[in-house]
């Protein structure tokens, strides 16, 4: 089976490292660099993902991203394509074995929201640390390249208008792990170097309001969430 997995990526030195341990396993990677200033690009180039430059003119466009995403695996031959993020992880224990089995042709995993109050340091897998997190979102994020025409993301790529042959799976076993919240520290840097980098498209649109949360407001927001948590791994 082959599977391939599509990502964009700024400045992600810090968890790339996990998402490539994770993904190249049973994938082949293709990462979206957006000009980081960071390692990202060495570090993706090492862990072996094929990289593709992606200029927005030094901006964060949240409608650049999504056409991108919905436009990046269309001439892919994969039984199985990946679309998203550095901090979105689609896992299943055995994963090229379960979607063997899985009836559709595209799967909207149940997310889960992963919480740390620190940021992870195993060299093994990310989700062997940090297995604690809450109920998020889900989206459209793996779906079959030779049945789908059209994925048609929009902002946020929560919501999908898909085309071709669709039959939606929202019941498998297979989840995304959103490592967004690994730790105050991670999020309070990552929400203020993003938003410097808000376009004035993003701004009008309201796209991305949450990269501008007061880090007095993100420490709460981790205190008042501890008591939800749940086992997710």
């Amino acid at each position: 089976m082959k599977i391939e997995v599509y990502a964009v990526c700024y400045n992600e030195e810090r968890l790339l490292p996990y998402f490539l341990r994770y993904y190249t396993q049973f994938a082949d990677v293709y990462i979206y660099d957006n000009y980081s200033t960071d390692k990202s690009v060495q570090i993706a180039q090492d862990g072996g993902a094929h990289v593709t430059m992606w200029d927005t003119g030094g901006e964060f466009r949240e409608d650049l991203m999504f056409t991108l995403k919905s436009d990046c695996w269309r001439e892919s031959k994969a039984d199985w394509c990946i679309v998203g993020d550095i901090d979105e992880f689609v896992y299943h224990k055995n994963f090229p074995q379960i979607l063997e089995t899985i009836q559709g042709t595209i799967i909207m995993p149940r997310t889960f929201n992963m919480y740390s109050d620190v940021f992870p340091t195993t060299p093994g897998q990310i989700f062997e640390e940090v297995t604690m997190g809450i109920d998020g979102q889900g989206k459209m994020n793996l779906f079959k390249p030779s049945e789908i025409t059209e994925i048609n993301y929009d902002a946020g790529c929560h919501n999908a208008y898909p085309k071709g042959n669709i039959i939606l799976n929202v019941n498998s076993e297979i989840l995304t792990l959103h490592f967004r919240f690994l730790s105050p520290e991670y999020v309070i840097s990552k929400n203020y170097a993003t938003s410097l980098r808000q376009s004035e498209i993003n701004k009008e649109n309201g796209w991305n309001w949450h990269f501008a949360t007061p880090a007095d407001q993100i420490l709460s927001n981790f205190r008042d969430t501890k008591p939800r948590l749940i086992k997710v791994l």
